[in-house]
């Protein structure tokens, strides 16, 4: 009975070391799944952020290229023999165009017509004309810039000022 009483004193210190081992491998195991779970939480929102960067850095490169071909279409050059836009009236549907064309003439034109150089207006809004060639080509034709006749002396600069009027009252 006495190597019983000493089995049993033994075995409840051995079984509260093995149950105080267990619950601390227990959470020792909690505490890493935490620290896993934080660290992957991190990792996604790094991702998040990343992928917002990336959608914004997407949408400025397209607002740029929107921009480039909006200034690559206003500042056209004129192509040698096409007519150039000199005005554009009206309203709503019913629009109207003055075209310049390459021999100096100036007429007015409308949707549908044919101009004598073959070229058809097939369109006309606002700030453009767009035609079409024999060969079904759309262009787009350009607008008329006035050259700068050169010198003008009786034009002032930006940089030249002007003498400041006197007036007669003012003098005493």
């Amino acid at each position: 009975m006495q190597s019983n009483l000493t089995t049993n004193r033994l075995a409840i210190p051995v079984a509260l070391l093995a149950l105080l081992f267990a619950t601390t491998a227990g959470a020792e195991s909690t505490s890493d799944s935490l620290t896993r779970i934080e660290a992957e939480t991190l990792v996604l929102k790094a991702r998040e952020k990343q992928l917002e960067v990336q959608a914004s850095i997407v949408g400025r490169q397209n607002e740029i290229a929107a921009k480039q071909s909006m200034t690559n279409a206003i500042t056209q050059t004129a192509v040698v023999g096409d007519p150039v836009i000199k005005a554009i009236e009206g309203i709503g549907g019913r629009m109207y165009a003055t075209l310049q064309l390459s021999d100096g003439s100036v007429v007015d034109v409308q949707q549908g017509d044919t101009l004598s150089t073959g070229l058809k207006i097939i369109q006309i809004n606002p700030r453009e004309v767009i035609a079409q060639s024999k060969s079904n080509q759309r262009i787009r034709l350009a607008t008329y810039a006035q050259l700068n006749g050169g010198f003008n002396p009786n034009f002032p600069g930006a940089g030249l000022s002007l003498p400041v009027p006197q007036l007669k009252g003012a003098q005493r």
